[in-house]
């Protein structure tokens, strides 16, 4: 009996230390708040992707600059556990980690974040540590380190390998990348100039001769690209405890599905399934637990 052939995803953008914290309420301004729970784990909208994608019983291969810092093997050392292939094209630069702090609201579920991003990671990003892209069945690239998207994104179309676009919102030199992107998942923050409106983005974006799009809208239906037009996907109906990382683990379950068979529609709402099983836990791998063994993750 010939075995099934494990897809394989090429993830390049953001990694992040994310400090999490569920409370009850949102703090007020110069008081003390004690947490009901709190966690500390690797995030990022590629890496999370990539995290989905691996759990799936994908093989994933991470791009993202890490460099040397004081919590470079704890970044390793989760990706690691997640069978995660990290390339970090500043391995042997000292630099600093990109922080995540996150507050949940355990009554709704939903996430206030504050990052910061160390511009030193943009300019000492000099060189793709991955020459070639043979053994690549799909790219996705978060937007993060543009110039370094760009050059992947051009080395896959010449392969003629599917490019996913996690659009999470809009970023400099997005016009240049747009013509090279086969997908475009988005979420309902990703507005570019001259838009306002979700069917203003379809159609700006199927001008850049994108014709598989789709826009997720947290627990509201996801609209997507069909025969020219617009139509809806369903969203389960849970009580979320935490949406923190949902659309990332959205874009890596796509990325599964998608090249596991080629199909668009059919990949979102099985990716959707994903998203929403990743609500019912408190942060972004107590989820992971889940085995995925059910028809709907096949």
């Amino acid at each position: 009996m010939k075995s099934e052939k494990i897809p394989v995803g090429l993830f390049h953008g953001l990694n992040t230390i994310d400090i999490q914290f569920l409370l009850d309420h949102y703090p007020a301004v110069n008081s003390k708040t004690k947490a009901r729970k709190n966690g500390i784990y690797v995030g990022g909208p590629a890496t999370n992707a990539s995290v989905a994608f691996s759990w799936l019983k994908g093989k994933s291969l991470l791009i993202s600059p890490v460099g040397m810092h004081h919590f470079t093997s704890f970044i390793s050392g989760e990706l690691y556990s997640k069978d995660i292939i990290l390339l970090d094209p500043i391995a042997s630069i000292k630099t600093e980690p990109t922080f995540a702090s996150i507050v949940s609201n355990a009554d709704s579920g939903d996430r206030t974040v504050f990052s910061y991003h160390p511009s030193s990671h943009e300019y000492q990003y000099n060189a793709l540590p991955y020459d070639s892209l043979n053994d690549i069945d799909i790219v996705l690239l978060d937007g993060f380190y543009m110039k370094r998207a760009i050059e992947i994104a051009r080395m896959a179309n010449e392969q003629n390998i599917p490019v996913v676009l996690d659009g999470g919102s809009w970023k400099e030199g997005m016009e240049e990348l747009l013509p090279l992107i086969n997908i475009a998942i988005c979420s309902s923050d990703f507005f570019p100039s001259g838009t306002a409106k979700v069917e203003e983005v379809f159609d700006f974006l199927m001008n850049k001769g994108i014709n598989k799009i789709a826009v997720t809208r947290g627990k509201n239906p996801i609209y997507f690209s069909r025969n020219g037009g617009m139509e809806e996907i369903e969203i389960q109906k849970i009580n979320a405890m935490d949406t923190l990382g949902a659309g990332d683990f959205f874009h890596g379950a796509f990325c599964y599905f998608y090249a596991k068979n080629g199909h668009f529609q059919e990949a979102l709402q099985k990716a959707s399934k994903i998203a929403t099983l990743s609500c019912t836990a408190f942060g972004t791998r107590e989820w992971l637990n889940t085995s995925p063994v059910g028809p709907e993750f096949k």
